[in-house]
């Protein structure tokens, strides 16, 4: 991750998840279906793709997001921050 975050609770999101995620909800809100990978990518100003897969890993290990790997741009929001 980069940074030290054991200050975090195993629950929390880092700022970028953070800011990531509402990316997500923003989005869905607005088109009615979620950003592709390179959208994310562009948004966060991410080096690469694989950078956003491991943030997306970390948000659905979390418990805040369920994606669906057979089918694109199928991520579901399953909880909301505190």
């Amino acid at each position: 991750m980069g940074r030290n975050y054991k200050w975090l609770d195993k629950n929390m999101l880092t700022p970028k998840q953070l800011k990531l995620f509402n990316f997500l909800k923003e989005y869905k809100q607005q088109k009615e279906y979620m950003p592709t990978v390179r959208e994310m990518q562009n948004y966060m100003k991410a080096k690469s793709t694989s950078s956003i897969s491991q943030m997306l890993g970390y948000i659905e290990w979390k418990g805040y997001i369920k994606k669906h790997p057979s089918m694109a741009r199928a991520i579901e929001i399953i909880k909301e921050v505190a």
